[in-house]
């Protein structure tokens, strides 16, 4: 299979590069600045790309089965980084016919209630701490709901760096349960999953341990 990840060069974004290339996928890793990806692989091809710049994601976006965006933005104030990503990624699909996206969204971008007190702590924060990143977030999921054919925006509880488990939960309402935490290699376990997995198509599932 053939895929592009978007935001390839660290956090879940690199884990997803990793773990495609040990599952004999053919990929390409679409960065700002292609040295900071030292990986070299006979499956893999890096090319140069900004998010925001629509033409630069429809020349990524060719020959794609499958696309992964793991974007991320560590400022607190207001960004349009998460809507103008999703609206360049779903008009370059529909360009070159690439018929599925999987999206690395956020918990608490749904507006989710918590099944119990750790979970409602977790979601107080992040309507508080990350509201402007959790408000683009929703403009990116209404611009993907509305243009992209086939779909799967993944909602992480809190990232850490923890080792790949292959272990967690998954909630498509709400959060999971007694939950606090997701590695982000079981993060990209699961959205690499989801390039051919149908159970999740359209929806938004949260995951965490």
């Amino acid at each position: 299979m053939k895929v592009l990840i978007i935001g390839a060069s660290r956090g879940v974004g690199r884990c997803l590069l990793e773990r495609a290339l040990a599952q004999h996928h053919h990929v390409t890793a679409a960065v700002r600045d292609p040295a900071v990806v030292e990986i070299q692989h006979e499956r893999l091809h890096i090319v140069r790309c900004d998010v925001l710049d629509a033409e630069a994601v429809t020349r990524a976006l060719a020959g794609q089965d499958v696309v992964f965006c793991t974007i991320g933005d560590k400022s607190r104030g207001p960004t349009t980084l998460y809507s103008t990503a999703a609206r360049n990624i779903v008009q370059a699909m529909q360009a070159h016919q690439v018929r599925r996206l999987v999206f690395l969204s956020n918990f608490g971008v749904l507006d989710e209630r918590a099944r119990d007190l750790r979970g409602a702590a977790l979601l107080f924060l992040a309507k508080r701490v990350i509201r402007h990143a959790l408000a683009d977030h929703r403009r990116a999921l209404q611009d993907i709901r509305d243009h992209a054919p086939e779909w799967i925006a993944v909602r992480p509880l809190p990232l850490t760096n923890g080792p790949w488990t292959g272990q967690y939960r998954t909630a498509v309402d709400g959060i999971p349960a007694k939950s606090s935490h997701i590695a982000r290699a079981d993060v990209a376990d699961f959205m690499l999953r989801q390039a051919t997995d149908d159970s999740y198509l359209n929806k938004t599932p949260a995951i965490a341990y």
